[in-house]
């Protein structure tokens, strides 16, 4: 393989004395998440990286007292966004899979969320420095162009001067329009990096009438993103991209289930790192080699630095892997395992879970063979039965990790409290509305008046906004 960055040596690795102990919880195999038991529980499958960033997780957790979920969970984000739209992996004819992820780091204040994240994506964070620093270099040029062709605007020999773009990988604060300008000036995939991941979904809206939720659950899919402007371009960008990850506090998980989140897949499509009985910990004596962060810039960059394949119709053509005899039978029979534990689960938030981690599965195992390419322990031609097999051990974790999310939204929920003609109702109340918007509503369900304004009264469900106008609280 010819990488254009190679890694530095290994180092010693035995002053890390709880290195064995870890594997060997990584290497256990998970159980049967079928139900909702509290008591199951599965480790943060380390073994399941490349050796060189076992190596960087280990360090890391060692010096600077990053829990291993949330370091390794945040490189798999970095790696997914890196990867892009340059490479998609072949399940069946007609079927190919990106390596898009939606993360979300969640823990208590203090827990290490958000250093985890922001060293992941660090290479990243450097390259869109160094890219914004060459377009403000071509701001200046066409600025003065501009004022150079102004002042000798009859001389034919000035030709136009072309307005310079920024193309960069993150955005943090941002209208769904410009979200949606960045990734036309980058189509080969953006990430959104928000440090408190509340912020994202609560502004679902805020600037127009209820799209914002159905586009990510669209973008998740990879489909087109076709946007017609009253003042403006169209936007036709027919492979989105665009990853996600930050960080959520456990105490403010219901929010994520409220409105229809936790019914329409929307919680289902975000990968959750949750370790399990994480607390603050004391500061470390060991310091993190420097030797761990440039070996972590090496790979990412190697993955950044991939060209866009285009094809004559100035298209976008991903180079395709496709899976071993052996890696496609082990995702086979492990599809197989997973389409029974759907269809015998009872509860149709676990089936909905079930069913994305089906197509997870596949992305991880593009993930994994991508991030080995680029640790130079492997090549990217096809995804090989070992990978398909990490990529399994990743999803158990998250399976698991999934479960406690939808064991929290269900004993969060007043919902489950109601009859299912009061929880039909509500959930066919749009989020704001008025008494007289609420009252059509539940006689066109046949629930009474009085029995609708005495519903208005419950504080779990209803926030009374002013005088006659209301919001859901879930």
């Amino acid at each position: 393989m010819s990488n254009r960055y190679s890694l530095s040596p290994e180092f010693d690795f035995s002053g890390l004395t709880f290195l064995d102990e870890v594997r060997a919880e990584a290497n256990g195999k998970s159980a049967n998440y079928q139900g909702l038991d509290r008591h199951n529980s599965i480790s943060f499958p380390i073994s399941a990286f490349p050796e060189k960033v076992q190596h960087i997780i280990l360090a890391l957790q060692e010096s600077l007292q990053y829990p291993v979920d949330f370091i390794g969970t945040a490189m798999l984000y970095t790696v997914s966004l890196a990867i892009g739209n340059t490479h998609k992996v072949k399940v069946k004819e007609n079927w190919t899979e990106s390596a898009l992820l939606y993360i979300a780091l969640v823990g208590a204040p203090g827990t290490m969320k958000s250093h985890p994240l922001s060293f992941s994506i660090g290479p990243i964070i450097d390259r869109d420095c160094s890219t914004f620093r060459e377009y403000e270099k071509k701001v200046h040029e066409y600025k003065k162009a501009i004022s150079i062709k102004a002042k000798g605007r009859t001389k034919p020999e000035y030709d136009e001067p072309i307005k310079p773009v920024l193309h960069k990988f993150l955005v943090q604060d941002f209208t769904p329009e410009s979200l949606t300008e960045t990734h036309r000036l980058n189509k080969r995939g953006i990430g959104v990096y928000v440090d408190e991941l509340a912020s994202w979904f609560k502004n679902f809206n805020r600037y127009n009438n209820g799209s914002d939720q159905e586009f990510w659950l669209s973008n998740w899919s990879g489909k087109p993103i076709i946007i017609d402007r009253k003042t403006g371009d169209p936007i036709f960008i027919k492979s989105s991209y665009i990853s996600v990850a930050g960080t959520i506090q456990e105490s403010i998980l219901s929010e994520l289930g409220r409105g229809n989140r936790s019914q329409n897949g929307f919680t289902d499509r975000i990968l959750f790192a949750m370790p399990e009985g994480l607390k603050k910990s004391y500061w470390s004596d060991r310091e993190l080699h420097p030797q761990h962060l440039q070996n972590w810039h090496v790979m990412v960059n190697n993955l950044l630095d991939l060209p866009v394949p285009i094809d004559e119709t100035d298209s976008l053509s991903p180079t395709v892997l496709s899976f071993t005899d052996e890696g496609y039978a082990r995702l086979k029979e492990w599809q197989r395992e997973n389409t029974d534990k759907c269809n015998s689960a009872d509860n149709d938030m676990v089936k909905g879970l079930y069913s994305k981690l089906e197509v997870y599965v596949i992305r991880l195992s593009l993930i994994l063979q991508m991030m080995q390419w680029a640790a130079g322990e492997s090549d990217k031609r096809t995804v090989e039965l070992n990978t398909v097999a990490r990529a399994i051990d990743l999803i158990e974790y998250f399976r698991n990790t999934g479960m406690k999310v939808k064991r929290y939204l269900l004993d969060s929920s007043p919902l489950d409290k109601l009859t299912s003609e009061k929880k039909l109702l509500y959930q066919s109340l749009p989020i704001n509305f008025s008494t007289g918007q609420g009252l059509l509503l539940a006689k066109s369900q046949g629930v009474a008046e009085v029995t609708f304004k005495r519903f208005l009264n419950d504080n779990s469900l209803f926030e009374r906004v002013s005088y006659g106008n209301y919001s859901k609280k879930i």
